[in-house]
């Protein structure tokens, strides 16, 4: 299955769960993304949060995507959030959560967070196994 058949299933789950690790204990919190046509996933933080500290202290992440119907996408990833000006621009275009919350691309807390997607998986609903989602690289 090629990263696009995912589409569906991020675009409308309500939100995703962010799995960080800060030292030896993760930490998870909803949060919702926007899957661009290169296959990242694009979001906003503070630049106070606690998860930026987790970040930088370990910049593997994981998502989960549930959608209505129960399908899961899980996406592994590497945390980038060097974004400038140009980024939070497009970011705030293309996520409408992060307009609501930070409404101009120059609001001095905004953090332009990007996930680089290392291993994707998807499963149907029920007890069944995940199948690998092929990265257009």
């Amino acid at each position: 299955m090629p990263i696009e058949e995912i589409r569906p299933i991020v675009q409308h789950a309500v939100s995703a769960t962010l799995a960080t690790c800060e030292g030896s204990q993760p930490r998870v919190r909803p949060m919702s993304f926007s899957l661009t046509a290169e296959g990242r996933l694009l979001s906003s933080t503070r630049d106070s949060s606690g998860k930026m500290r987790e970040f930088a202290g370990n910049p593997r992440v994981e998502l989960c995507f549930v959608d209505a119907d129960k399908n899961h996408v899980r996406i592994e990833g590497r945390i980038d959030v060097s974004g400038g000006g140009a980024d939070k621009r497009s970011l705030l275009d293309a996520h409408p959560p992060a307009r609501r919350h930070f409404g101009d691309p120059e609001h001095p807390n905004l953090v332009h967070v990007e996930v680089v997607p290392t291993h994707v998986r998807w499963k149907p609903p029920g007890f069944c196994e995940y199948r690998v989602v092929a990265l257009d690289r």
